[in-house]
């Protein structure tokens, strides 16, 4: 938990943490995969404080100074941010099912600073707790006091036993508060607004803002906050904003989802995938993660034939597409069976058992004759066995990757590479224009 005093730390926590330090950056992910298993309720406010937690990073780094350095998930509190004079430890709590504020609503991240003060009572650190109240007011702040940190240090509560009991004896309290305030922001939807106007006054123009940087900022923090170095985990504002003005795609994942402008990004990123898919030559290889898609196994031949139809129905001028799913060979010989139903002409590559490159990756014959006929429609292959073949030997225009995945050949490939970072159909159907409607 200890740090060289060289640096403020903002630490934002929501209410419904699973019980693990947000220090240790694989914990996170432990609650990303919990989030599966609640209740749909109890899961929306879990993501919401998430969210909270990365806009409200990505607003003190817009607004700080000198090119602090800050670190999200950091050693001691969520984002650490290095300044000259000493250290700022931020907690964030959002309830904004709860009107008003009480003591018992911040016990927990109350103990945990005070645990951290404890092992590190000489290192210049402030201790803040931005929380997030319908009826206090924004911008306010609010003092403990001592009677108000006996009454924490008193309490029963089971889950709060290990941090109680690790302060037996500690007489460092005075001290602590003399450290420690509470500041009262604002909801996730205004604290949104802020940062979109924030981002704006850096140079970027507001349309792209609202609908491109601003979810590839939040998108980016997010992933930023699982990664296990803490060097990958460590940002300064020149150089992320330089590398945020690069990003001219708008990131749909599992964090934008639950931005507010949402639907807004749906659109804006079908316009940019469009752009792409109208081209009548490309040659393109969709990667299709049926484990991200699980459950759905059904609806992936009908996807795949929706997409044929429309994108590689000009025998004269459209490519044949690849297909690459992730997973296995039963599940491959279900869809394939699945697409035959459908009248689909699938090349799947197997000669004598064994998959052929030469004779997968041939182009299929076609007879322009009484309106055209072509042999095959679709290639077929195996992500995990045959895959990395096909990249060899094949030089693609566009790889569409319907996967939460990062892929290896993402950073050796020189194609154009379009990333939908959804599970849901209608939302995959949407974006690559094969409805009007989501």
């Amino acid at each position: 938990m200890g740090r060289a005093p060289s640096g403020r730390a903002i630490r934002c926590k929501s209410s419904l943490r699973c019980g693990l330090s947000a220090a240790i950056p694989h914990a996170r992910k432990f609650c990303i995969q919990k989030i599966k298993i609640m209740s749909t309720r109890t899961a929306d406010y879990t993501i919401q404080g998430f969210i909270y937690q990365f806009i409200v990073t990505f607003h003190k780094l817009l607004v700080s100074v000198n090119d602090e350095e800050i670190t999200v998930e950091g050693i001691i509190e969520d984002i650490d941010i290095t300044t000259p004079t000493g250290q700022e430890a931020i907690q964030c709590k959002y309830h904004e099912s709860k009107q008003k504020f009480t003591l018992s609503t911040i016990y927990k991240p109350v103990l945990q600073m005070l645990c951290h003060y404890k092992k590190n009572p000489t290192a210049n650190i402030k201790y803040r707790l931005h929380a997030h109240f319908p009826n206090e007011t924004v911008g306010s702040n609010k003092v403990l006091t001592k009677e108000e940190l006996d009454s924490i240090l008193e309490s029963k509560a089971v889950d709060l036993k290990t941090y109680i009991t690790e302060l037996s004896g500690f007489k460092g309290g005075n001290e602590f508060l003399k450290r420690f305030t509470i500041e009262f922001g604002a909801s996730l939807a205004d604290t949104e607004k802020t940062v979109i106007v924030c981002l704006s006054s850096e140079g970027f123009t507001t349309e792209d803002v609202t609908e491109i940087f601003y979810p590839n900022a939040i998108h980016t923090i997010a992933e930023l906050s699982i990664q296990h170095e803490e060097n990958k985990r460590k940002i300064k504002k020149t150089a992320f904003l330089n590398e945020l003005r690069k990003k001219k795609k708008t990131a749909i994942s599992r964090w934008t989802k639950e931005l507010q402008s949402y639907e807004k990004l749906l659109t804006q990123r079908r316009k940019q995938l469009y752009n792409i898919l109208q081209e009548n030559t490309r040659k393109r290889a969709i990667v299709l993660d049926t484990h991200y898609l699980s459950g759905s196994e059904d609806k992936i031949p009908m996807l795949m034939k929706e997409y044929i139809d429309k994108y590689n129905n000009k025998i004269r001028l459209h490519q044949c597409p690849v297909f690459s799913l992730i997973c296995n060979e039963g599940t491959l010989n279900k869809i394939w069976a699945a697409l035959n139903t459908k009248k689909m002409r699938v090349e799947r590559g197997i000669v004598a058992g064994v998959f052929d490159i030469n004779h997968f990756l041939r182009e299929p014959m076609k007879s322009f004759k009484d309106g055209g006929n072509v042999e095959f429609n679709m290639k077929l292959c195996n992500h995990d066995n045959d895959f990395e073949t096909v990249l060899t030997k094949e030089d693609f225009d566009d790889l569409l990757l319907i996967s939460d995945k990062k892929f290896p050949f993402e950073e050796q490939v020189t194609c154009n590479i379009e990333k939908i970072k959804t599970s849901e159909f209608n939302e995959i159907r949407y974006l690559l224009s094969l409805t009007k409607t989501i």
